[in-house]
């Protein structure tokens, strides 16, 4: 967003002696030429680097903190480079000509116990103007170039654009302290955008974050929708922020003053959500409002999320909560629409049993052997897997029953014919050459869980059998040393069953996988090895998952030590803003790339595999287990099903932010595809640790 020219070059002044303003317990580095913050340094973490480098290739300054762009209805206009910079006593000002949007606009830093940004958009015509698109980049340094370099030196930015009420919290990767929190004190942030989220760099950079305190120009209905501000001649825009360092997220969120609480965020049709605000609050539709002596009871008779709208005193803020259909009742309805819409009846053969995705738009099934992620394996095991469970748990409707069992029978022929070959290895669909067969480690654990719950219906011995098989070939296949997920709760589940059946010896077998595989990833330390992208939640999670196992399995204080020590590494991913598609759910975002009809990268929230993160709290040993675990655990497990709709329909991905490389985003994907893991996993919690059905 380069707004230089030879003009404006040669008009500027008085600049810094040094291009460092101090806050608190670190600094501001200062571009010599712009004024922008190029970095944030903290004193007692001086490695960690909370913006992006700026010597990274798909960073430059027109990504810089501060740098942005406006749209009036009198034009448009990036900034970058001052017309004028004045230094000050551990302060700047910053001044730009926007006049082809009919603007001007000053920013003032000043530094001390915190860092305060004040910028100023002002109406310099003669006629009143309309702000249609107004972004200032925040280049959090939110990006994975490898386990042990994120660990050290980047951080995860937990973003909550609630209007008046509004922050961001750039916090250490591995969980340490301390972090940097972005509070707004005037002004309002009304969204956030992604950029430079492009295929050219993958799943390992989740791209430049962007504060919009309207994105209505590109995205007018998102977020609860997005102003319009207008301004007359003369009248100006002021948004303030201050910046800090916290030791803790309670530290923080105490000086953000939030001005509502809620009892929690998701709940079940039937139940209810306390708020506690002195506010007024106004509902979307759909949602009832009961005051009590302290605000509201938020309820619905609707399955969906609600824009709760606050207000009162000049203040304006916004967030949602969900009420959804009960976890039976959710299984069945998808169970139902799977049966109907997601079985391949019309192919030949034992594919007329294979599973795959669906355009719920039109109803017509997604095939591609080419995209490896709409194929008819991989993640749509999930679905087999669904469907047997859902039988056991006696949880298809009356009518479904014998079909559902019908068609699992029918999915393990297919599997067996087409996506394992004689060794038990996989393939990631029935079309991939006879070559990829045990190229993905992942689908092995899946396949696995699918005879573990076909065996439960059946008790036919040739599930056990092919449940050794395919562990066994995981193991040859180098599955001790990757981390797949599931494969520490899929194992478990195997000895088990076998233990039952009078086969104790394979049992172990397995369960030394584990311990070995524990053993081996414990002894790497934080140089956990690249998988499908460099480092990611879904590493993390069956990393704790195998750890927790070999803890269960030897008792040995060394595993209990790694958990403790790397539980925190799991945690940071997950969110703790106030909205039912961010408390507790873990960061991704290229989901929606690789798994959407829309094929679009950016912030997919919820996504299924956020409840990774709930299988690991509810195994967590007692010693490391706590209420707070617990709550988050359950949390994570509702706010999931904001991706099933009242007919059983789903989406794979709801891409969050506002927009993404200028396309409109906050909004759900129409292609059911990989979602229903979320589902066996509270059904798994429910089985093997007691985690409530509602």
């Amino acid at each position: 967003m380069n707004s230089t020219t030879a003009d404006t070059r040669d008009t500027l002044s008085e600049t810094t002696s040094e291009n460092i303003l101090r806050f608190g317990q670190g600094s501001a580095v200062l571009d010599a030429r712009t004024g922008a913050p190029q970095g944030f340094s903290c004193d007692v973490d001086q490695r960690r680097e909370y913006l992006i480098d700026p010597e990274i290739p798909w960073h430059s300054p027109d990504f810089y903190w501060g740098t942005g762009a406006v749209v009036t209805s009198v034009g448009a206009r990036t900034w970058n480079t001052p017309t004028r910079r004045v230094g000050g006593e551990n302060s700047e000002r910053l001044e730009f000509d926007l006049h082809q949007a009919g603007l001007t606009l000053s920013v003032t830093r000043t530094g001390g116990e915190h860092l305060t940004e004040r910028y100023a958009w002002r109406n310099t015509g003669d006629t009143d103007l309309d702000i249609t698109q107004l972004s200032i980049e925040a280049p959090f340094n939110n990006y994975y170039p490898s386990a042990e370099k994120a660990l050290a030196e980047c951080v995860h930015a937990h973003v909550f654009a609630g209007g008046n009420w509004a922050w961001a919290y750039a916090e250490p990767m591995d969980g340490s302290a301390p972090s940097l929190g972005l509070i707004v004190t005037r002004g309002a942030i009304h969204s956030y955008s992604l950029q430079t989220q492009n295929e050219s760099v993958f799943s390992n950079v989740r791209g430049h974050i962007v504060l919009n305190v309207t994105d209505h120009a590109i995205a007018p209905d998102s977020f609860g929708g997005q102003p319009v501000i207008h301004l007359a001649a003369g009248e100006q825009y002021v948004l303030e922020t201050e910046l800090g360092w916290y030791d803790s997220r309670p530290a923080f969120e105490a000086r953000t003053n939030a001005p509502a609480h809620f009892s929690s965020y998701a709940s079940k049709v039937g139940g209810s959500i306390d708020l506690t605000t002195t506010l007024d609050a106004r509902p979307d539709q759909g949602l009832t409002m009961e005051r009590t002596a302290s605000g509201y009871r938020l309820t619905s008779e609707q399955a969906g999320t609600y824009y709760v709208h606050l207000s009162g005193h000049g203040y304006e803020a916004k967030t949602e909560v969900l009420f959804h259909e009960s976890l039976p009742t959710t299984v069945a309805k998808r169970v139902h629409y799977i049966l109907e819409h997601q079985v391949a009846s019309a192919r030949p053969g034992t594919l007329a049993a294979s599973l795959v995705s669906v355009d719920t738009r039109t109803g017509l099934q997604v095939i591609d052997p080419f995209w490896n992620d709409w194929t008819d394996g991989s993640e749509r095991i999930c679905m087999a897997v669904l469907l047997q469970k859902a039988v056991n748990h006696g949880w298809t409707n009356a009518e479904d029953a014998e079909a559902t069992q019908r068609e699992c029978d029918g999915w393990r022929d297919f599997v067996e014919e087409h996506l394992l070959d004689e060794t038990g290895a996989s393939r990631r669909g029935s079309t991939q050459p006879t070559e990829s067969f045990g190229k993905r480690l992942y689908d092995m654990p899946w396949v696995a869980q699918f005879y573990c719950e076909h065996f439960r219906a059946t008790k036919d011995e040739h599930d056990l059998d092919m449940l050794v098989r395919i562990l066994h070939r995981l193991s040859e296949l180098g599955g001790k040393h990757f981390l797949s997920i599931e494969f520490a709760e899929t194992s478990a589940c195997a000895a088990s069953l076998l233990r039952e059946h009078g086969r104790a010896d394979e049992a172990r077998t397995i369960l030394d996988s584990v311990v070995s595989s524990a053993q081996y990833f414990l002894s790497l330390g934080r140089n956990i090895p690249p998988h499908e992208v460099a480092y990611e939640q879904s590493v993390v999670a069956p990393l704790l998952s195998l750890l927790i196992e070999a803890y269960r399995q030897t008792g040995e204080a060394t595993y209990l030590n790694g958990i403790r020590e790397r539980l925190p590494w799991l945690l940071s991913f997950s969110g703790f803003q106030p909205d039912c598609r961010l408390n507790g759910i873990a960061i991704r975002h290229w989901d929606g790339h690789w798994f959407g009809i829309m094929r679009s990268f950016g912030d997919t929230f919820p996504h299924y595999w956020s409840a990774l993160t709930t299988e690991v709290l509810l195994r967590l040993p007692k010693e490391v287990r706590t209420e707070e675990t617990d709550l988050m655990a359950s949390q994570i497990l509702r706010e999931n099903m904001a991706n099933y709709a009242p007919d059983g329909t789903a989406t794979c991905a709801f891409v969050f932010p506002s927009s993404v490389d200028g396309r409109a985003m906050n909004r759900a994907d129409p292609l059911a595809n990989d979602q229903d893991e979320h589902l066996n996993i509270w059904m798994r919690m429910i089985e093997e640790e007691g985690a409530s059905v509602d």
